[in-house]
């Protein structure tokens, strides 16, 4: 099964906007990729700066979802909202960056998630991946135990939405390279999430 083409370019067909019947029938992975104009239009700022980051987690994520794909197994979908308990963290990250109700949407194969964010963009269908890697990376690189505590950021059942908010101020702050920011988020998220250990 030729999962991993090519991206697509201009001019390509339509993809059918029920997603679960699209992946049934997916086979260009790497097409998911948006590009660097149609992420800066997308996603809100300070995401927006994320381009390289996201580019090239993509790149890295792409064997596993085309391996997930051919798998096989049944194929559901819903809305991508905050506050799913079922998200994964790249998920949840994502939806901190697109706009409020803007209809990104996840599916899982087989009971698993795809751990991407489906959106369409132009008529077809394209992803987010990773960025819950990338902020993290962005967290860490200002002080190494605020990112154990922003593992934390996927929201679990029993995770308070005072803590969720909390993570949300760390990665807004991180993004943007606001290193007195973070550390405040981070003092706030200590204090509303408890002490967490590492994933």
């Amino acid at each position: 099964m030729a999962l991993a083409g090519c991206g697509g370019g201009g001019g390509e067909a339509a993809q059918p906007e029920d997603l679960s019947a699209y992946l049934r029938e997916a086979r260009d992975v790497a097409g998911w990729r948006l590009d660097e104009a149609a992420w800066r239009r997308i996603v809100v700022e300070p995401y927006r700066g994320l381009y390289a980051d996201y580019a090239r987690d993509f790149e890295r994520a792409v064997p596993g979802l085309v391996q997930q794909l051919a798998a096989g197994g049944a194929i559901a979908d819903r809305e991508h909202f905050a506050g799913d308990p079922e998200l994964t963290r790249d998920q949840a990250v994502a939806r901190w960056a697109v706009p409020p109700l803007f209809p990104s949407r996840v599916a899982t194969i087989g009971g698993a998630p795809l751990d991407a964010v489906m959106l369409r963009d132009g008529g077809r269908w394209r992803a987010i991946v990773g960025l819950g890697a990338v902020v993290h990376g962005k967290v860490e690189a200002i002080d190494p135990p605020c990112a154990a505590l922003f593992a934390v950021a996927r929201p679990h059942r029993d995770l308070a939405k005072t803590c969720r908010d909390a993570t949300w101020a760390i990665a807004d702050a991180a993004v943007r390279g606001d290193r007195d920011r973070t550390l405040r988020a981070c003092k706030l998220a200590d204090t509303v999430c408890g002490k967490r250990s590492p994933p």
